[in-house]
């Protein structure tokens, strides 16, 4: 019964309300004043270039919808490129780079530089209230933006492909000398099978060394997370939000013409990401201290060697990973302490009726 009491009392309420509202609700609603004229305008943000046409919804509320696009501009960083084996000595890094493009013709650098370009497009619909009567100047505005969750992506510099061709080309190696298997196999116009050796003791350094490619930090186990460029020589890199941003901000808004067909408005405001972005890479491999090879677990055990399948992952280096080093971890730092997305735009529109 008491329980019945309640939802009563809460539904009696809902209606008392409902009635008091009502009167409140046609004042803010004259008919008079709706959809009575519609400016269009061209936006300048931090969101980006857009456009947005607006029409007022009674005396205290108007209502805007538009777009907008980010325009493309490049930022640079890089990822460093080393074996999984730790640091080793400058002497030894170019031994082992000299040897590569010995073999190889590609010339290995330490590091490889990102391009980081914003891919982000919006459509928005936002609520203008104006709360204080007779002055439509200022407005608190509520609503959402959305579009694609991917808003920028990154690529390895051209300059880094021979690079990345170098890494793919050394693990090729490292994989065979920890099978056993020779360096090259090919076979000849009589079908003959012929074999390449490693020369004598590359096949221990690489093992030694262990895998190569670029570290981004460690998984909360302790193992180590290391990306190895994609079959294509490239590495790559995504960020990610909420398809759908809520918006709150505050707007001023006055005429610029004396006939008041032109008008500027300001905006600041924040969206509201859902949590701090994601920033995703692929072909990343779990390795500790007993793994060797990238395609997998390779375990010394005596005098055998234990293959475990083992297939690469994509993994949010936000979240999935720490202690991520170099310009990337520069970033990584940043992007977690933004949870929403300053907002600041101006807009000039006209009304065309």
């Amino acid at each position: 019964m008491r329980r019945i009491r309640i939802i009563l009392s809460i539904i009696a309420l809902c209606l008392v309300q409902g009635v008091s509202a009502q009167f409140a609700i046609e004042d803010i609603f004259d008919t008079d004043k709706m959809f009575n004229h519609l400016d269009v305008g061209v936006t300048v943000s931090s969101t980006g270039l857009g456009a947005e046409v607006a029409t007022p919804v009674g005396e205290y509320l108007r209502l805007r919808t538009g777009f907008t696009v980010m325009p493309r501009f490049k930022m640079t960083s890089n990822f460093p490129v080393e074996v999984n084996s730790g640091a080793i000595s400058e002497d030894k890094r170019r031994r082992m780079q000299d040897v590569m493009k010995n073999f190889t013709g590609y010339e290995m650098q330490d590091n490889v530089d990102m391009n980081m370009h914003p891919t982000w497009s919006n459509f928005k619909f936002l609520v203008d209230i104006m709360p204080i009567p007779e002055n439509n100047h200022w407005s608190l505005t509520v609503g959402f933006y959305a579009g694609g969750s991917r808003i920028g992506k990154a690529i390895n510099d051209e300059d880094g492909t021979p690079t990345l061709a170098a890494v793919n080309a050394y693990n090729t190696f490292y994989l065979k000398a920890c099978q056993g298997e020779s360096m090259f196999k090919y076979e000849d116009s009589w079908g003959k099978i012929h074999t390449v050796d490693f020369p004598p003791n590359f096949s221990e350094k690489l093992i030694e060394s262990r895998m190569m490619g670029m570290p981004l930090g460690y998984f909360s186990d302790g193992d180590r997370a290391m990306m190895v460029p994609e079959w294509n020589f490239t590495a790559k890199a995504e960020m990610k939000v909420r398809k759908v941003r809520p918006y709150v901000g505050l707007g001023y808004n006055t005429a610029i013409s004396r006939d008041g067909m032109w008008k500027l408005s300001a905006d600041a405001g924040v969206l509201f990401w859902g949590g701090h972005p994601h920033v995703y890479v692929n072909n990343v491999y779990k390795l500790n201290a007993d793994s060797y090879f990238d395609m997998g677990e390779w375990k010394a055990n005596a005098e055998t060697w234990e293959w475990e399948d083992d297939t690469p992952q994509r993994i949010d280096i936000t979240r999935d990973v720490s202690d991520v080093q170099g310009k990337v971890g520069d970033m990584v730092d940043i992007v977690k302490k933004f949870k929403v997305y300053p907002s600041f735009g101006i807009t000039i529109s006209r009304t065309i009726f």
